[in-house]
């Protein structure tokens, strides 16, 4: 084979060699860009070194800490703007039928009259730790107190404040991983006013992400590093960024040696 084949051939074979291998790793360690929550915490002792006074003092604090419960707050209102006859009844019997029921603290209260005799109230005492498990918990409460009939029933309170909350930031991530995909996008549209550079630096970019969420996971997974819930956004933001400058260096450099070389 003469040395102009083989290096024809070598040029080809190393970006095909390339490109398999970062689909490879893209495929098994893309999922991994999601599962950052899992091993995140919001502890902020947990970042403190444990010889630290304050760390010392959050652990003899736990000692005193009892286990407490989070309100969640029913309110019914007549749908014709006026409470049935007999709402009270029906609204106390559906508070006590959620007595026993995962996640919910003891015994509900009854139904309360409002002064102006428009509006119920009651109250349903959740455990404090359900976590991921309160938007569940909510529905169960909120399956059982809609059954007064002719009566439109609210869930407020300090648990359907932590549950709105959290469905809030839900998809904040993904936005944030969005935007900044679009913006980078956009920029390298009008740098290198070319169609197919642009989506390949940022499918590359994708892959880069991947291939770092699945590192970091693995390492917190085994306690060698802590993390945040807001890890995975930050994470987003440093590896596009990073992945996009270099990308810019390194087109420049390959467009000064075309200049040079054919």
């Amino acid at each position: 084979m003469k040395p102009a084949q083989r290096h024809r051939i070598v040029r080809w074979l190393v970006p095909v060699a390339l490109l398999v291998v970062w689909l490879g790793i893209g495929g098994t360690l893309g999922p991994y860009a999601g599962k950052l929550g899992e091993v995140a915490t919001n502890d902020q002792a947990a970042f403190l070194p444990r010889s630290a006074e304050s760390t010392k003092v959050s652990e003899a604090q736990k000692a005193f800490q009892k286990s407490g419960t989070v309100p969640a707050i029913v309110v019914w209102t007549g749908r014709s703007g006026e409470l049935p006859a007999g709402a009270e009844e029906m609204a106390t019997r559906s508070l006590t039928s959620l007595t026993g029921q995962p996640g919910v603290v003891g015994a509900p209260s009854s139904a309360k009259l409002s002064q102006d005799g428009e509006a119920l109230s009651g109250v349903v005492q959740l455990r404090s730790d359900l976590g991921d498990e309160l938007p569940d918990t909510l529905e169960r409460v909120r399956d059982a107190v809609g059954s007064v009939p002719g009566t439109t029933a609210e869930i407020a309170g300090p648990a359907a404040s932590q549950a709105d909350l959290k469905d809030a930031f839900a998809g904040i991530d993904g936005l944030l991983l969005g935007v900044a995909l679009a913006a980078v996008l956009l920029i390298l549209l009008l740098v290198y006013r070319s169609v197919l550079l642009p989506f390949l630096i940022i499918f590359s970019a994708v892959l880069a992400l991947g291939l770092v969420c699945a590192v970091v996971y693995a390492l917190a997974d085994h306690g060698v590093v802590r993390v945040d819930g807001q890890v995975q956004g930050i994470l987003s933001i440093l590896v596009i960024g990073a992945a996009t400058d270099y990308a810019l260096l390194l087109t420049a450099r390959f467009r000064e040696e075309l200049a040079r070389h054919g």
